[in-house]
């Protein structure tokens, strides 16, 4: 997925941008960005619905989402661009998103939207459900 993403980012013609990549579990990773003080001007995320750790943590996407979101908030900068969430979990409405960007996001400023994503059919005017997102931007 990674070097996918890499890709992504090539073909957009952000290749000369400060975009990084990174595996590693991300309550942890953005504990210690917390401790050394590094900030944020934008976050992406999209979170499995459920996952284990290498240690055998369990990750449920219901549950802890909206810790998540909290601790993640902690390393926005104080100008940040945005927050999005992408989400693929069955069970769960972009509302759901946007009513945590709204309780988790501190900063009052800024334009909360959620929705679907799809996926238009060929030949259709029909789309194809693929998701949900909630974005809290500027």
């Amino acid at each position: 997925m990674t070097d996918w993403a890499k890709e992504n980012v090539k073909s957009s013609g952000l290749a000369d941008k400060p975009v990084r990549f990174l595996i590693d579990d991300v309550v942890k990773f953005v504990q210690r960005e917390i401790r050394r003080g590094n900030i944020y001007d934008a976050i992406i995320m999209d979170p499995p619905s459920y996952g284990r750790g290498k240690n055998g943590e369990v990750w449920q996407f219901e549950s802890q989402i909206a810790d998540l979101v909290e601790l993640c908030e902690k390393v926005l900068s104080n100008q940040p661009l945005f927050f999005l969430i992408n989400s693929y979990t069955t069970g769960i409405s972009s509302q759901v998103l946007e009513n945590i960007l709204q309780l988790k996001i501190k900063r009052k400023n800024g334009k909360i939207t959620s929705g679907e994503i799809g996926l238009p059919m060929k030949n259709s005017k029909l789309v194809l459900p693929c998701g949900i997102f909630g974005r809290w931007e500027k």
